[in-house]
């Protein structure tokens, strides 16, 4: 039995080993306190990558052999049918409104496929609950953005819905905004920085819901040959969607082999929030998924997995003037093809990796966690513990007041929550 008295296990490659390059992180949402500040850090810690780098090997003369290619399609998008809601508010789902599919039918197959990120209400909120009323950022949002190499082309969708949201400005515009009629519902469109990126906003029939699209860098896709047409286009489709209404709730499953692998917000539950935090859950979560299977390589060995991030808020969290009183728990989820590449490749709490030189000293934990050593250590200013449970790497962050704010705190305070999240992973994912 692995314990915290036990040392690492030594890398099978060489130190300092080799990594490879990283596609591009997910830049921090507002108000999420997920910016990394060392990005090279985070290159080291996160691990994972679409593509890797061939180590040359017995002194330049020979170079290491293909590996296997990564599954190219792990997550997939499921709408269920059954619409929630947010108290008295049927809530349109923004990734309803703007499903990969529509993205692929436009022209942006690789956006479609890539980089999925979202806000969105999992399950019906009731009344009593539905406290957060007048709050400026969206109760639902859509963002994809190209993994490929060389994929820079992002779009995004937000939905903002009274009374979780203030409508105050709704169908205001602007000096620069061009009027515009869509599926029958009226909104404006304006030009972005560059001529080949737009942004335009749409008021459901009723006035009680506005979406806000964004789309920029289209033109990287050499297909596109007139930017503002395709964008008209996609504008078009996602009227026609909103004009139907609340239509049910998108969210991501997993596929192929990582089929029995559960979304992570199921994972951290609402009710497991709850218990952790003492405080109310906000019914509203934020999500990341990558579709394509990523990998590291060191020599001749790869290790695959699939990442994903689940993050939970309570209701203070949205009101700037109790946001000291707010609580945020996230949970990343790395899931590998089978537990012995999740020993071998998620190095978190290796005290000779490279990453400690440049995030600091891990912290160990005393008490066994998972299967395996267990530390916190720094990702910017948010003290995140890491540990091994299963075939899965599992990283939990907490913002707020309610949260240490240095790892050798953060180890002792999250001890227990790490050990019932590791128990739930062990069952869940095996």
């Amino acid at each position: 039995m692995h314990g915290p008295q036990q040392p690492y296990p030594p890398h099978p490659y060489p130190q300092p080993y080799p990594f490879q390059h990283q596609p591009q992180q997910p830049p921090g949402k507002r108000r999420t306190g997920l910016i990394v500040v060392a990005l090279i850090a985070a290159v080291l810690l996160v691990g994972g990558g679409v593509a890797a780098t061939i180590l040359v090997r017995s002194g330049g003369e020979s170079k290491a052999p293909e590996p296997e290619a990564a599954d190219a399609s792990v997550i997939a998008q499921r709408t269920e049918p059954e619409v929630v809601r947010y108290g008295d508010v049927a809530v349109v789902d923004a990734c309803t409104v703007m499903p990969a599919a529509l993205l692929e039918e436009v022209g942006f197959r690789d956006a479609a496929h890539g980089w999925h990120s979202q806000t969105y209400v999992p399950r019906s909120v009731p009344v009593a609950d539905a406290t957060v009323k007048d709050e400026s950022d969206a109760i639902s949002t859509c963002l994809y953005e190209s993994m490929a190499e060389g994929g820079i082309e992002r779009f995004t969708l937000s939905v903002r819905q009274s009374p979780f949201n203030g409508m105050e400005s709704a169908g205001y515009q602007g000096k620069e905004d061009t009027p515009v009629t869509a599926a029958g519902l009226k909104g404006f469109v304006r030009q972005g920085l560059k001529a080949d990126s737009f942004d335009a906003s749409l008021l459901s029939a009723d006035g009680r819901a506005e979406v806000n699209l964004g789309a920029s860098r289209m033109s990287n896709v050499k297909e596109i040959t007139d930017p503002k047409a395709t964008f008209m286009k996609l504008l078009e489709g996602v009227a026609a969607n909103l004009a139907k209404g609340a239509q049910g709730r998108t969210t991501h499953v997993h596929t192929g082999r990582y089929g029995s692998v559960p979304n992570a917000c199921d994972v951290l539950s609402s009710q497991r929030f709850q218990e952790f935090t003492n405080g109310k859950d906000s019914g509203v979560v934020e999500a990341d998924f990558y579709e394509r299977e990523t990998f590291d390589r060191f020599g001749d060995a790869v290790f695959y997995s699939s990442p994903q991030e689940c993050r939970r808020l309570s209701p203070e969290w949205f009101s700037a003037g109790q946001r000291s009183q707010g609580k945020a728990l996230k949970i990343a989820l790395r899931t590998y093809r089978d537990a012995g590449m999740a020993i071998e490749d998620a190095q978190d709490c290796n005290p000779d990796s490279p990453s400690r030189k440049v995030t600091g000293e891990a912290v160990m934990s005393s008490e066994k966690i998972g299967d395996f050593a267990a530390c916190s250590f720094l990702v910017g200013d948010s003290p995140t513990l890491s540990f091994v449970a299963g075939r899965t790497q599992v990283r939990l962050t907490g913002y707020g007041d309610w949260a240490p704010d240095e790892p050798k705190a953060q180890v002792v305070a999250f001890t227990p929550i790490a050990q019932k999240i590791a128990d739930d992973v062990r069952k869940a994912i095996g």
